[in-house]
């Protein structure tokens, strides 16, 4: 008869050839990293203590796989030339990178007819992201100098970067579902899929069956997935997403508050099928943003 120590050896074994045969294969190919902020000096005490500085950022994407970054800036409400100096200086980095780093830029939505041109001018010079954030540039994203100008991304075909989770606006995930479908030219990112929210993304994935829904939103989980990567919720998460459709989820690192190699490794703990991952590290935004794949 097997003693108790035996048994609990055997089912160790088992547990762990269990685990060797059914974990499916990652993906290790090249990284396209959406999500990754444009702040130097200053700056970075906003971000967390100790927090990695932008001439750091190259290493750290080759370490991580990273081929294709992008850099974010956030326009103040109000200052359409300070705006216009910012969007100038992360568009001459990215230039400077030789093609590694993409620029995304920036406007408010409240600056009117200023902000609108600035989004035409940035799209004249190759940059094919632009980021608003409802939080940090205190908007409502139902306010309709917001439509107007999402309207106006879409006949930029730009593609609108914006921050998806408020602690502050209860009704937020309704209002980007309407921007959604009032305006389906246009193409718009909803960073970290809600946060803590994310079950309301749902909306999302309820829309797909419709016809008249061009599904024109994506996602991309950063610091979600890092914040719920090994919780009782991760399976909830990866639920969410393949009911949006794997194929509208974007990876992003939120550097500096997070390295690439740090948040791909909690993209990976998700469980995420080796397709799948191929999907959200690079696939989805080589059609997204129109990049070449070969280059990347």
């Amino acid at each position: 008869m097997l003693s108790l120590m035996q048994v609990f050896r055997w089912a160790l074994c088992v547990g762990l050839i269990g685990c060797v045969h059914t974990r499916s294969p990652r993906y290790r190919g090249e990284v396209i990293d959406m999500h990754a902020h444009f702040v130097q000096g200053d700056e970075l005490a906003s971000f967390a203590e100790g927090a990695p500085r932008l001439a750091q950022l190259p290493a750290l994407d080759a370490a991580a796989g990273v081929t294709h970054s992008a850099l974010i800036v956030i326009a103040k409400r109000g200052d359409v030339e300070g705006t216009r100096v910012q969007n100038d200086a992360v568009i001459a980095f990215a230039r400077k990178s030789g093609g590694h780093f993409f620029a995304v830029c920036s406007v408010h939505p409240m600056d009117g007819e200023a902000a609108v041109a600035e989004l035409e001018r940035v799209a004249a010079l190759g940059v094919k992201v632009v980021k608003l954030h409802p939080n940090t540039q205190r908007f409502d994203v139902g306010a309709p100098e917001v439509a107007a100008l999402i309207a106006a991304t879409a006949q930029q075909k730009l593609v609108v970067l914006f921050d998806g989770f408020s602690p502050f606006d209860a009704n937020q995930t309704g209002k980007f579902l309407m921007l959604a479908v009032q305006n389906p030219e246009a193409r718009m990112i909803l960073a970290h899929a809600g946060g803590p929210k994310f079950d309301e993304f749902v909306q999302f994935g309820m829309l797909r069956p419709f016809p008249w829904y061009q599904r024109n939103v994506w996602v991309d989980l950063s610091a979600t997935a890092h914040f719920f990567a090994d919780s009782p919720y991760e399976d909830q998460l990866v639920w969410l997403a393949r009911q949006i459709g794997v194929d509208r989820v974007l990876f992003g690192s939120d550097f500096p508050i997070d390295s690439p190699a740090h948040a791909a490794e909690d993209f990976r703990r998700l469980g995420f099928t080796a397709e799948e991952e191929q999907r959200i590290f690079h696939d989805n935004a080589v059609e997204l943003l129109g990049l070449d794949a070969a280059a990347h």
